[in-house]
């Protein structure tokens, strides 16, 4: 058990992440609610939090509530009352037990408050009350009617996965969030229950100060990781040797996890956008595409490097590749305030058609990123504060050759910023990287 002056110390620190970021600033999210309740003009808005992990693997909040309040705690409530500008977070009670195995956890009460800077923390038993003191009044109640997010999770991929499992004549069961909403009109039959997705989307757009401070430091880490796994890979090694050694770079330097699985497709899986296997011997003389980023406080990096495996491109993989790097470099011209995503999907096709290989890139240019690799925000054009990726590629597949190049980008007033720039992308620099003694050396060993 944890001693009580101990006990104090850890929930003063228990929303902040243990990385190398430093402390939260509770400012931040206090100003993302208050922009919340001034969208939703005096009605009420409740959100879940993620429940429980169902196995050992570390706890990672749902994205919205997270944004929100910066709370790490499992089964927890929001709710913003608009009118009264007041907010309450729900937490479960204190269990004993389970922190003796796993260490304090926030629970309702005065430190929490103070770790939170949310003026009212009570019991999550107390949620129906505080809904039924707004009852009379309450006309419309706002809910997040998405899916939610949460490790390595975004829009596109939970859409498919509620929509798969509905669809499944042995299954059926509605989302967690539909059942929320079931449970919320069956005790507030008289309000009109809206959709809060489409607000937190447009908020979570265009991001603040802290988090692009959180989105240049997953961008250097994630740089990190893909400069030593390329450096590192050689023939002969396995697709998820080289995503193991760019995890491990992840994880050393602060990362909770990875965005998204990692990507490693070699030879003829080098055409397959979203290979995950990552279960084929390199060998000599083919490419890897390699597209992998880290979730750093909430935050992550999206990004792709194409490189020989044996250390230098032929004569038809160089093509190629100078190819998309042109029309890489032609999209990050262009970048700036006022521009829209069909803008970058028709700048990136018009370079590559003027080489002949428009019709072999077969996915969009451009997507947000930020809490999620596909992250949310409607195609509006671009703002200052705005993150993308820029991603063209080519697919050729008579010859078992594909090349993507990815960089996550900030926008800014008069132009952007690439977050990922210290990966390599020209030749000449990819292939003096593969040059040097990697990570891979060191452990190459068999056991």
């Amino acid at each position: 058990m944890v001693k009580p002056a101990l006990r104090s110390l850890f929930i003063g620190l228990v929303c902040l992440q243990a990385a190398a970021g430093g402390p939260d600033d509770n400012s931040f999210y206090a100003a993302r609610r208050e922009a919340l309740m001034h969208r939703i003009e005096g009605s009420v808005a409740v959100l879940q939090g993620a429940p429980e992990t169902r196995a050992y693997t570390p706890f990672r909040q749902d994205n919205n509530f997270y944004y929100l309040t910066g709370v790490e705690a499992p089964g927890a409530l929001l709710l913003l009352d608009g009118a009264r500008r007041q907010t309450i977070l729900f937490l479960p009670a204190r269990d004993q037990n389970r922190e003796r195995w796993e260490g304090p956890r926030l629970s309702p009460g005065a430190e929490a408050r103070k770790a939170t800077g949310i003026e009212e923390v009570l019991d999550i038993s107390r949620f129906g009350e505080e809904l039924e003191k707004r009852g009379s009044a309450l006309k419309t109640l706002y809910v997040p009617l998405a899916p939610g997010e949460t490790a390595a999770a975004s829009r596109d991929r939970a859409l498919q996965f509620e929509a798969a499992r509905q669809a499944n004549p042995w299954d059926g069961r509605i989302s967690r969030g539909a059942a929320f909403e079931k449970s919320l009109q069956s005790k507030l039959a008289s309000a009109v229950i809206k959709d809060l997705s489409p607000i937190l989307d447009d908020l979570r757009r265009v991001k603040d100060a802290q988090e692009i401070d959180r989105l240049r430091r997953a961008g250097r880490i994630g740089a990190l990781g893909l400069k030593e796994a390329i450096r590192s890979a050689k023939p002969g090694m396995y697709e998820h040797q080289v995503a193991a050694v760019a995890e491990f770079v992840f994880l050393w330097h602060g990362a909770s996890g990875y965005a998204f699985f990692p990507i490693v497709g070699s030879g003829p899986n080098s055409r397959v956008l979203h290979y995950s296997a990552n279960a084929r011997k390199m060998e000599p003389g083919e490419v890897a595409v390699v597209d992998f980023g880290p979730d750093y406080r909430y935050y992550v990096s999206d990004i792709t490097r194409t490189f020989p495996v044996s250390g230098r491109f032929s004569e038809e993989q160089a093509k190629v590749y100078q190819v998309v790097l042109d029309s890489h470099k032609a999209v990050l011209e262009k970048i700036r305030p006022g521009v829209s995503f069909a803008d970058l999907d028709e700048i990136a096709r018009e370079a590559l058609d003027r080489r002949g290989y428009a019709r072999f890139m077969t996915h969009a240019v451009s997507h947000y990123v930020g809490m999620s690799a596909h992250d949310v925000g409607n195609p509006a054009p671009f703002e200052p504060g705005v993150v993308i990726a820029v991603e063209p590629g080519v697919y050729l597949s008579e010859k078992d050759l594909g090349v993507r190049i990815e960089d996550t980008v900030l926008v800014t007033g008069d132009g952007c910023e690439v977050l990922t720039k210290d990966v390599p992308k020209e030749i000449v620099e990819v292939e003096k990287l593969m040059t040097g003694k990697g990570l891979a050396e060191v452990i190459r060993e068999r056991p």
